[in-house]
């Protein structure tokens, strides 16, 4: 079966389609005396040819038909296969026509080797989502299921593969977003999802970076609200008159703890157990990143532990977060809910001048470290980031608020 080619002139860019053949490649005789069975494959007046691991004579070979004949001892049963192979490349063929992206013809053959070009975006993200949690990247997970669950919406539930993932695609993507409302940070964590999912695909082997449809998309992003405070706000929220094990005395503590701890996550304190603690020092390995973390405790961090502990089996929580071992993301995420609607409460009676969150005590902890004359690359280290420019995230408003003050003092 021979894929159609088309020639095409149109203001002098001249197109050819693909085209695939079985063949009996005669140029090259075996020691048994037969020929390999080869899948070519021409694109753009190049030809390759991919062996198929079988053989025949041109006896036994129908050079008309480009197929074996009845003399061949497996005929049928590599008539079928030969077809098999040859039906995978003209799909392959298709679907990099369909994605309307140029395409040479090694990334033909680099569909077809790969072996995996019937899988689909959608298909391929469900395995990876499980895959993160499996591993104890519920975060992660979650977020993968958020963004594809958005881009199954816009694509009303229809799959298509990563040739088919384009440019355009992603474009309509962003744009639909933009139309329905939603916020810049919002479109930007779905879309730099996305960009991972593809990264993780051409890992894979499933996706090609010679089709890489996030080469030329300027991804935007705003820088959010201050989410720190002062070292003073810390210190007022420490000394609030709170019933003893109420949840507001709780949530205080898993925040003041959080801060103690260089500002560890509300995911990785609920998964924190009594086997972690070793000699004075929390070991933990990180659940959005996997990066493993050695903090000393401090005397504030011990008593807190001392306040909350329940067991002394080295298996159980440290924290009385998770209680019910089948539903344990629930349960984490039924308490980061109550432990933020109660922080919010907490920093409205310290006076606060912003909402407090679990979050806020991981920006408290930076900004602090900042103004206290601790280098950035320290405080990048300490809070477990890729680089120094994710930390400067987290002080942006700080830096801006030094520059302001250096100002008032020159002009002032």
């Amino acid at each position: 079966m021979l894929q159609p080619c088309c020639n095409q002139i149109n203001n002098l860019n001249y197109f050819t389609m693909a085209s695939a053949k079985i063949l009996l490649f005669t140029h090259k005789k075996l020691k048994d005396g037969s020929y390999p069975i080869v899948l070519q494959i021409i694109k753009d007046r190049k030809r390759k040819l991919i062996s198929l691991g079988h053989s025949a004579t041109t006896l036994q070979w129908n050079e008309k038909e480009n197929k074996p004949n009845r003399k061949h001892p497996n005929c049928t049963t590599l008539d079928l296969l030969l077809q098999k192979r040859l039906h995978q490349a003209n799909k392959v063929i298709i679907e990099l026509d369909e994605a309307g992206d140029p395409y040479s013809i090694e990334d033909i053959v680099f569909k077809l080797k790969s072996g995996k070009s019937d899988i689909g975006v959608f298909k391929y993200t469900e395995d990876l989502i499980k895959k993160l949690a499996k591993t104890g990247k519920i975060g992660n997970s979650k977020v993968y299921f958020d963004a594809l669950s958005a881009f199954k919406k816009y694509r009303n539930d229809i799959d298509l593969s990563f040739n088919q993932l384009s440019y355009r695609v992603v474009k309509d993507f962003e744009e639909s977003m933009l139309e329905k409302g939603l916020k810049t940070n919002s479109i930007s964590l779905y879309l730099r999802t996305l960009r991972a999912i593809y990264n993780y695909a051409i890992k894979d082997k499933i996706a090609q970076e010679s089709l890489y449809p996030f080469k030329n998309l300027r991804i935007k992003q705003e820088i959010t609200s201050k989410r720190a405070i002062s070292k003073e706000d810390i210190t007022k929220i420490r000394n609030l008159k709170l019933v003893e094990g109420s949840e507001l005395d709780k949530s205080r503590d898993y925040f003041l703890f959080s801060f103690n701890m260089r500002g560890m996550s509300f995911i990785d304190m609920a998964f924190l157990k009594n086997r972690d603690i070793i000699n004075g020092r929390i070991h933990y390995a990180r659940k959005k990143t996997g990066q493993k973390f050695s903090i000393k405790i401090t005397p504030e961090a011990e008593n807190i532990i001392k306040k909350h502990s329940y067991s002394n089996d080295p298996n159980s929580f440290v924290f009385q977060i998770i209680n019910r071992k089948e539903k344990e993301y629930i349960d984490y995420k039924n308490a980061l809910r109550l432990t933020n609607k109660k922080l919010k409460l907490i920093g409205e009676m310290a006076e606060c001048s912003i909402t407090i969150s679990t979050y806020v005590s991981r920006h408290s902890w930076a900004t602090i470290a900042k103004r206290a004359g601790i280098p950035t690359a320290i405080i990048s280290e300490g809070m477990g980031h890729d680089s120094e420019k994710t930390t400067q995230i987290y002080l942006d408003s700080f830096e801006n608020e030094v520059l302001d003050n250096a100002n008032e003092i020159v002009t002032g």
